[in-house]
């Protein structure tokens, strides 16, 4: 019994020395392969947190809408400061009266929509964009690109 198994230690350690280096060849036909697979899903994965971001912007300008509808700049304000990750956030923000069905709109109320079938209703609409530029060029996408998120409230009405 012994013998046999110093015969396979042999059998192995012969085998064993033919096989120098195959980890590095493998390593090498691997890695690019897996760099291949994480660069997009890292790039994937920062346009994601960015359209997070971009979309709570937009939120946290219609929230100071809600309590200060005519204060368009402090909108504005509030939507760029909600997004102080990411850099080059710009935002436009927007008070109006428009008929309960969308029509006959105006723009900062300054009239009530008179001909509306049945009601008007106030709203804000705050509409914040950054730019965003991929790791690497892609195919079919545009390295610089603009994610816009758009988010719009009912304040009031009659």
């Amino acid at each position: 019994m012994e013998r046999e198994m110093k015969k396979l230690k042999s059998f192995f350690r012969r085998r064993g020395g033919e096989c120098e280096g195959s980890s590095f060849v493998e390593l090498a036909i691997v890695l690019p392969i897996f760099l291949l697979m994480f660069v997009p899903a890292v790039d994937i994965g920062r346009a994601l947190y960015a359209a997070i971001e971009v979309s709570s912007a937009a939120e946290a300008g219609a929230m100071y809408g809600m309590q200060n509808p005519g204060d368009i700049a402090g909108m504005e304000a509030a939507s760029q400061s909600g997004a102080s990750n990411l850099a080059g956030v710009t935002a436009t923000a927007t008070y109006g009266c428009e008929c309960s069905d969308g029509s006959s709109a105006s723009a900062l109320c300054t009239s009530t929509p008179t001909t509306c079938t049945y009601n008007y209703v106030t709203y804000i609409d705050v509409v914040a964009t950054a730019p965003y530029v991929t790791t690497f060029k892609y195919p079919g996408l545009p390295s610089p690109m603009n994610i816009t998120r758009e988010t719009r409230m009912r304040v009031g009405g009659d």
